[in-house]
């Protein structure tokens, strides 16, 4: 607990003095410090329109959410077997570009994963 507040005087006295990218870089480090051992991989990636994307995961998945490069959901699968090995999504039909996989854990924690579509 010591070492989260050591880490918010630190942002908040980066940002007295001026310095936005160390606090940005601290605050990422405060949000993202319980999500060590929620290691997510997505593959392939890039992955072509249409085609199936692998999400691997050493922990449950609840749910995951694709989002567009202005954050509007374009798909949405929950995961009703519950299984956490191996989870093969097939991606509709979406036009080539950057999306954003938000992937929720079963403890409600979540990660968000570049996904490139070509």
């Amino acid at each position: 607990m010591k070492a989260a507040y050591r880490h918010i005087i630190a942002a908040a006295v980066a940002v007295l003095l001026g310095n936005s990218a160390l606090a940005q870089q601290i605050d990422f480090k405060i949000h993202n410090q319980n999500l060590d051992r929620h290691e997510v991989v997505i593959y392939p990636n890039p992955v072509s329109s249409g085609q199936m994307v692998k999400i691997k995961s050493s922990f449950t998945i609840k749910d995951i959410e694709i989002t567009n490069i202005i954050g509007k959901c374009v798909q949405r699968e929950k995961n009703t077997k519950q299984i956490y090995d191996d989870i093969t999504l097939k991606l509709d039909k979406n036009a080539p570009g950057v999306y954003y996989a938000k992937i929720t854990f079963e403890d409600d924690k979540w990660v968000i994963k570049k996904l490139l579509v070509r």
